[in-house]
């Protein structure tokens, strides 16, 4: 199988309008069971990289081009692992029976896994907490009143 450069982006991160059948739901599964926890950290690692390149993000942080590197490194040889050795079977089915979409939407959930298991870290929890010392309780208050 070969996928351009714009399809493997896709894949990883476009949401996709399609439904998924049940190959793809196979593939996702597998995807989703069979990666470990270091593998959830590559990704999750590899979308703050790409992340930390946007220009509203660029200067609250530094990712060097060598990070970068190294990132996107890591994340291609997790997605061969992933579809050609890991879930090779599902892989093949979900391409045949339904298209290059079941790839991306098996890596979709995937990542949506990966971004939960951040979100779930207590020191990423509490950063997300410190908003509400600034949130306008009387005005989100009025909401509540008819």
């Amino acid at each position: 199988m070969k996928f351009t450069k714009t399809l493997f982006i896709a894949a990883l991160l476009l949401s996709g309008t399609a439904q998924a059948g049940p190959y793809t739901d196979k593939l996702s599964a597998c995807l989703v069971g069979q990666s470990t926890m270091d593998d959830h950290v590559i990704i999750v690692q590899w979308m703050f990289a790409a992340m930390s390149k946007h220009p509203s993000v660029a200067p609250m942080g530094t990712v060097s081009e060598a990070q970068v590197d190294k990132a996107n490194l890591r994340m291609a040889q997790l997605f061969t692992r992933l579809l050609t050795v890991t879930c090779r079977d599902q892989a093949v089915l979900a391409l045949k029976n339904e298209g290059e979409v079941a790839i991306q939407q098996g890596f979709q959930a995937l990542g949506q896994v990966a971004g939960r298991e951040l979100f779930m870290d207590p020191n990423v929890a509490k950063g997300l907490s410190g908003m509400t010392k600034y949130i306008d309780t009387k005005k989100v208050a009025v909401l509540r009143s008819p």
